[in-house]
């Protein structure tokens, strides 16, 4: 893929085409070999292959705004949708005296959490500006941040390599940097109206948004010890490492799912209300996103999703916490977390399994990093907020757990092991009625085996297709 790149890159005639609006919509570049994207308030554009696609950023993200380059998704990848490359944004709450307080404090704190960050100079632009790189940041998708002084502005490109970690910056990465071209923006960031993607008005419902279901819509029917006395038993206990650095979570330990008795009540989702089907919509494979083999365990850079689950539901259900204690460690939109949308994050009181849930619509009022939540905590409405050019899909909510994860300086997580949780207690119509119940109290996971041989992409219905209650 990279010899491709660099063919293209070569070709020349170059189109210049230059995108100003900041739609939220990814911009589908046109069929020439080789363009040229920028932006007015960027002040910056790059040259890239035509296939290519443009994503325009709704938010400012911690005094920074830009654009973002995806590379067309190749037959092999175990992604969805396609493969960022650069993000080439104005760091216009930066001054050049700062670059190198900024690039210190990552490294140090990196080298607490005994993760490899490296710093080298590079060459920025065709003007070869010189910049400094440090990274692999981690996160969802990690990306070496590349800072670079030009005419007192200062910019930040993340370039997202292949193999973070590996080799640093490749051949590849470092024609991308070249490929740069600078100019004084023609107009401010301020101009484009755009709020700060954790501002009050991008994460809470507003006055205009009805949310009509604000508080716990089930009465708790059993306290934790009537759940154990009414049935709740398993034989064995504590954790059990599993295949690729994955580990099986301690079966006694208290998880929820996290939907109530109303959720998906529109007669039209095909769904009984207060019930909700698992892995669909559900891209990477049926059941959890690691049954196709995609997902990762172990990789110290990465979030590792190999267990997570997709919950499909309808837009606003409410949505509460896994956990019967733990406390938030981030609520919000992040940079390096971009495709989960809007997400909240907990670790557990054990201090060793962490949560992380995606696609929120709208975060509760008012929840905030350092909360303290149990079973009744509502943390936000189901949505489908993401980033980039990866489908979405229809509204849910994406859950993953993970086991001793590392967090960044915002509190989003990274790292650790990717856990499976296959017991979950529910209160709601399922334990009314009595349907789908393996135990008293208690949904297991694993009960239907999936079809190994159908591909969760848009387009195509799949998942376990069974259904569970809160």
């Amino acid at each position: 893929m990279r010899s491709r790149i660099l063919a293209l890159l070569t070709l020349g005639l170059v189109a210049a085409i230059v995108m100003t609006a900041p739609e939220a919509s990814v911009a589908r570049q046109a069929s020439s070999a080789v363009e040229r994207t920028g932006g007015e308030a960027v002040g910056a554009s790059i040259t890239h292959p035509a296939n290519w696609t443009v994503e325009r950023e709704r938010y400012t993200y911690d005094g920074t705004y830009g654009f973002t380059l995806w590379r067309p998704e190749p037959p092999s990848s175990h992604d969805h949708g396609g493969i960022p490359a650069v993000r080439v944004a104005l760091a216009y709450g930066m001054s050049p005296g700062q670059i190198d307080e900024e690039v210190g404090q990552k490294i140090s704190y990196y080298e607490d959490e005994k993760l490899a960050v490296g710093r080298e100079a590079v060459t920025v632009g065709e003007e070869g500006h010189r910049g400094v790189a440090v990274g692999p940041i981690p996160g969802g998708t990690p990306s070496t941040e590349v800072y670079v002084p030009v005419n007192g502005r200062v910019y930040r490109i993340n370039v997202y390599s292949e193999a973070p970690g590996e080799e640093g910056l490749d051949a590849g990465d470092r024609e991308l940097l070249r490929a740069l071209r600078f100019e004084k923006p023609s107009r401010p960031v301020s101009s484009l109206g755009l709020p700060p993607a954790n501002a009050p008005e991008a994460l809470y419902p507003s006055g205009g948004e009805e949310v009509v279901r604000t508080e716990r819509d089930w009465t708790p029917s059993a306290s934790a010890a009537d759940e154990e006395s009414a049935g709740y038993s398993v034989s064995g206990t504590g954790e059990t490492r599993i295949a690729e650095g994955c580990w099986r979570a301690d079966p006694n330990f208290w998880v929820q799912t996290q939907h109530g008795r109303t959720a998906n009540s529109n007669p039209d989702d095909h769904i009984p209300t207060g019930w909700t089907r698992i892995g669909v919509p559900n891209f990477w494979g049926q059941y959890t996103h690691g049954d196709l083999g995609y997902g990762r365990c172990d990789e110290p850079y990465y979030t590792n999703d190999k267990f997570a689950v997709d919950y499909l539901m309808d837009l606003w259900d409410p949505v509460y916490s896994p956990f019967d204690c733990g406390h938030v460690t981030f609520a919000g939109r992040n940079e390096t977390h971009k495709d989960y949308g809007i997400f909240v994050s907990i670790r557990a009181c054990n201090d060793k399994y962490v949560s992380l849930t995606g696609h929120f619509r709208a975060l509760r009022s008012g929840l905030d990093k350092g909360d303290v939540v149990d079973r009744d905590t509502l943390l936000g409405y189901a949505g489908k907020t993401g980033g980039g050019t990866i489908p979405v899909g229809p509204v849910h909510f994406h859950q993953a757990f993970y086991r001793y994860p590392k967090e960044n300086p915002d509190g989003s997580p990274y790292g650790g092991q990717g856990l499976q949780v296959i017991r979950h207690h529910y209160v709601g119509t399922a334990a009314q009625r009595g349907d789908f119940r393996v135990l008293s109290h208690v949904y297991e996971y694993g009960k239907v085996k999936p079809d190994y041989e159908r591909y969760c992409r848009e387009g195509l219905t799949c998942g376990e297709g069974y259904k569970i209650s809160n």
